[in-house]
């Protein structure tokens, strides 16, 4: 089989790739100036159009303000950045990909502007937000077309991590009841005798006495594994439907991760000191929640992709004889 020698090419630095996109701008007058319009209209009505909060607020506005610790939505800070990044790194899908302008592109423009209507006529700011994809991945697809479209659907869906969920804290009361059910019974198994009344763990002796608070084992954590197993399937695998599987598991390994978490605050708290675990060691914990459910990911991703026929194949072959030892023929019998 004749292999071209012919090199791969570099990838794109800023300064080329700004170069590149003047040149575009020069050779498509009209097209650059719908574009800058588009940019220009996403700017002015997220950004800066009052229609929210008793016409106080734009939603940009808005959202920022949402995105604080009460709401446990600090994270959202870094996904417009995360997500630029996400587009950078693709430059080259995005230099290959076939350039047809497509008049579909339009339906998903009409969408993201009926979608920022509806949040204006029901004052509702987190509606607002979905607009954003849907206008970037429409004007995408009109200008450059459905293959360029495509490479940006994951940047376009990442941006949605950007809304604010934080009405939704008081849902995760089962997920906190769930969590120190779970400890309870972890640290039976070590000797430590606790009692779990609702999200409160105390030591029958009385030696420490923790409640499990909402930030410990509900939106916040599960938010950031959400986003860190969005990131993760979209890097490593290649398979949508197992892109699917392991991010619908986020929430498991969030699970898992807190109760890690927590067992190791109670382990504390029970072998060292009950100020020491609710204080110093409480406060960097989420150092345990992290390579526990990050472990438990990775771990169920390399089950997922295992070749179990071939290990059930394997699991069946006769062992093989060690350095040195003499390989037994078969065993006559004589008669």
């Amino acid at each position: 089989m004749l292999e071209s020698t012919t090199p791969p090419a570099p990838p794109l630095e800023p300064g080329a790739a700004l170069s590149r996109f003047g040149k575009w701008c020069a050779a498509n007058p009209a097209a650059a100036a719908l574009l800058a319009g588009c940019a220009a209209a996403m700017v002015y009505f997220l950004g800066f159009f009052r229609a929210f909060a008793n016409g106080s607020r734009s939603a940009a506005h808005w959202a920022s303000e949402a995105w604080n610790s009460e709401n446990n939505q600090e994270h959202s800070w870094f996904i417009l950045p995360i997500t630029i990044w996400l587009i950078w790194h693709h430059r080259e899908d995005l230099q290959r990909a076939r350039k047809e302008p497509s008049n579909a592109g339009l339906a998903w423009v009409l969408a993201g502007v009926g979608t920022f209507v509806l949040a204006v006529r029901t004052l509702q700011p987190r509606i607002a937000i979905f607009a954003l994809p849907l206008l970037i991945y429409g004007g995408v697809r009109y200008l450059w077309g459905r293959e360029t479209a495509r490479v940006l659907i994951f940047p376009c869906l990442f941006m949605l991590f950007m809304v604010p969920v934080g009405g939704f804290v008081q849902g995760t009361v089962s997920l906190q009841l769930f969590v120190s059910s779970a400890v309870k019974w972890l640290s039976v198994l070590i000797g430590v005798r606790i009692e779990a009344v609702g999200t409160t763990l105390r030591a029958l002796d009385g030696s420490f006495n923790f409640d499990i608070a909402e930030g410990c084992s509900g939106i916040r954590s599960l938010m950031a594994m959400i986003t860190l197993s969005a990131l993760y399937v979209h890097f490593t695998q290649r398979e949508t439907w197992k892109q699917w599987v392991i991010f619908g598991g986020s929430m498991v390994f969030a699970l898992i991760g807190n109760i890690g978490r927590v067992f190791s605050v109670v382990v504390v708290a029970r072998f060292i000191s009950e100020k020491i675990a609710g204080g110093l060691y409480h406060d960097y914990s989420g150092f345990v929640f992290f390579p526990v459910a990050v472990g438990a990911m990775v771990g169920f991703a390399k089950l997922l992709n295992l070749d179990w026929r071939r290990v059930a194949a394997d699991s069946l072959k006769p062992e093989a004889p060690r350095p040195g030892q003499k390989s037994e023929g078969p065993v006559s019998y004589d008669y």
